[in-house]
C-alpha cells in the first residue's frame, strides 16, 4: 500500500512488458550501486541497504493489522512502515515492494490496459487492472533487489537445480521459500517450472490443488507457461506423499503448453506445519 501526496506526475504509457523491463533495469542499477558501495556481492541484499539510495530515510516496524507495509512520502524523505507481526522474510519482501513503488514513480510509468492480461471477471474496470499490474511490477522489483539475477544464478549453480536447494537459497538470501522457488524458475539456466500446491479441501485435506506456477523463465503472460493438465492431486498420488512427509519425492505429471501435452519429471517437497503446510514442485521440461 502506498500513501501519496498531492504532487501530480504525468506518466508515459507503455505496455506491461516494457514497464517490466524498465523496472528491472532500474532495480539492477540500484544493485550495482550497492555492490560498488559495499565492495562485494555477497547476499543477503536487505531493503535497509537500498532505502537510503531511494530517498527513504527510515524503516519502522509498527502494528499495521492486515497491511503488510505502507510507504509514507514527506518533503524531507520517505518512511516505510512494515508490519511487526510478520516474519522477517515477509518484512524484507514487503519493504522491497514499497521501494518498488518509489522506483515506478521515479520512472513515471503508466500502463496501457489493452496490453495487460485480464485476470478479473470485470474487464470494464481498467483502473483496478492497472493497479494489480502495478503491484505485480513492485513484486518484480522486490525480487530483483533481494535476489539479484546474476548473484542468485551463481548460488543456484553451486547448489544445483533441485527442491533440495530451495530452502538453502531462501536462507542465504533471507527470503521466503515461495519467493526462492519462484526465482529458481525465473533464472535457472536449465528450464524449470515451479508449482505451488495447497491442501484441498483446506479443513480436512485429502489431496492438493494448484495455487500457482511459474516458468520456465520469466514470463509476463501466463499463457506462455506450462500448466499442469490436472490441477487437483489425490491423496493416493506420489506427489501427495511430499505433503505427508518431509523427504523430497520424485514423480511425473502431465503439463500442457497451448495444444501440446508432455509428461515431465518432477521433484516435490513439503514445507510448513499444520494449517500452513504446502508443497512446492520443480518440473523439468528438458529432462
Amino acid at each position: 500500500m502506498t500513501i501519496r501526496n498531492n504532487h501530480t506526475i504525468t506518466p508515459r504509457v507503455v505496455t506491461f512488458e516494457d514497464a517490466m523491463n524498465l523496472a528491472i533495469g532500474r532495480a539492477k542499477e540500484l544493485v550495482s550501486c550497492l555492490i560498488k558501495e559495499r565492495g562485494h556481492a555477497k547476499p543477503p541484499f536487505l531493503p535497509q541497504e537500498f532505502a537510503r539510495l531511494t530517498g527513504i530515510k527510515q524503516i519502522i516496524k509498527a502494528e499495521l493489522g492486515k497491511t503488510s507495509a505502507v510507504l509514507l512520502r514527506f518533503g524531507d524523505g520517505h518512511v516505510i512502515k512494515v508490519n511487526q507481526n510478520h516474519n522477517l522474510t515477509r518484512q524484507n519482501f514487503s519493504c522491497a515492494h514499497e521501494i518498488g513503488h518509489n522506483l515506478l514513480r521515479e520512472l513515471k510509468i503508466g500502463l496501457n490496459t489493452e496490453n495487460i492480461e485480464y485476470r478479473t471477471f470485470d474487464p470494464q474496470a481498467p483502473g483496478r487492472i492497472v493497479e494489480k499490474a502495478r503491484e505485480r511490477l513492485c513484486d518484480i522489483v522486490a525480487t530483483e533487489l533481494l535476489m539479484p539475477e546474476f548473484v542468485f544464478r551463481k548460488y543456484l549453480s553451486g547448489f544445483g537445480v533441485s527442491v533440495h536447494s530451495i530452502e538453502r537459497l531462501a536462507n542465504v538470501f533471507k527470503v521466503s521459500i515461495r519467493a526462492a522457488a519462484w526465482r529458481i524458475a525465473e533464472v535457472s539456466q536449465e528450464p524449470c517450472i515451479a508449482v505451488f500446491w495447497k491442501p484441498w479441501p483446506r479443513n480436512r485435506p485429502k489431496g492438493l490443488r494448484l495455487a500457482w506456477r511459474v516458468g520456465p523463465g520469466r514470463k509476463s503472460r501466463g499463457k506462455a507457461d506450462y500448466m499442469p493438465v490436472r490441477p487437483l492431486v489425490r491423496h493416493t498420488s506420489m506427489l501427495y506423499k511430499a505433503y505427508q512427509n518431509d523427504s523430497p519425492v520424485k514423480s511425473s505429471k502431465d503439463f500442457k503448453l497451448d495444444n501440446i501435452k508432455k509428461r515431465l519429471p518432477m521433484e516435490s517437497k513439503g514445507f510448513g506445519y499444520g494449517e500452513t503446510r504446502y508443497v512446492i514442485s520443480l518440473a523439468f521440461p528438458d529432462r
